[in-house]
């Protein structure tokens, strides 16, 4: 790509990936809580390394920003945070998952539900979308999250066949609601990232995670 269209690219890759700062930073509010509130070493120290490292995740994506362009992009990602009409289903989503009574429901609508979407939507498609177009610099920058979404989900799958092997019922309703909301909030997202493609990898995305799901013991 020429110099102007590199621009543009780099304007889009911030437009998506800046906003997801605030997204980071809920989850490591909802992993404090969790591991404030939650029973056992065994979850809560997992979720006290979650948390730092969604801390870590949203300092990548503001040193990102400065990279590609500077203070004022962050302004205006908080900005299409708080106002632009395909944040505000996950602004929503997120701001909603910190008032949970249940710490238990805020790790699934967190740890399983939300990052189990996202994830996939933003550091697979949408970094590959990016790449085809632009080659592999933003996706260089975008590593950590993948990698450290594949090994994440490891411990979060075992907490969870845990649990639903103990109540199979409560955390498969539970799973089925934060799903439901997950999906509204991030097809916005998905079409404002990929367009017309948006959406086929949102019903993609729901397919592998009910698949995922029911390897876990939840009937969803």
């Amino acid at each position: 790509p020429g110099e102007l269209e590199m621009e543009a690219l780099a304007e889009r890759a911030l437009a998506v990936l800046l906003p997801l700062r605030h997204v980071a930073w809920g989850s490591n509010m909802n992993n404090s809580a969790i591991c404030a509130y939650g029973y056992g070493t065994a979850i809560t120290q997992p979720c006290l390394y979650q948390a730092m490292d969604q801390l870590g995740i949203a300092q990548y994506l503001t040193r990102l920003g400065l990279l590609f362009a500077d203070a004022d992009a962050l302004e205006a990602a908080k900005q299409a945070w708080l106002a632009a009409p395909q944040w505000q289903e996950l602004r929503r989503y997120v701001e909603d998952s910190f008032v949970m009574s249940d710490w238990f429901e805020q790790y699934l609508a967190q740890n399983l539900v939300l990052d189990g979407l996202l994830y996939p939507l933003v550091y697979s498609h949408f970094d590959n979308a990016l790449s085809r177009e632009a080659g592999p610099t933003v996706s260089m920058l975008l590593r950590f999250q993948a990698e450290w979404f594949a090994e994440s989900s490891r411990w979060v799958d075992a907490s969870v066949k845990v649990a639903a092997a103990e109540n199979r019922e409560l955390v498969s309703g539970w799973t089925r609601v934060w799903l439901d909301r997950a999906v509204a909030a991030l097809t916005p997202l998905a079409v404002f990232a990929l367009g017309d493609q948006g959406e086929p990898v949102m019903t993609e995305l729901v397919e592998q995670f009910k698949a995922r799901a029911a390897k876990l013991g939840l009937g969803l």
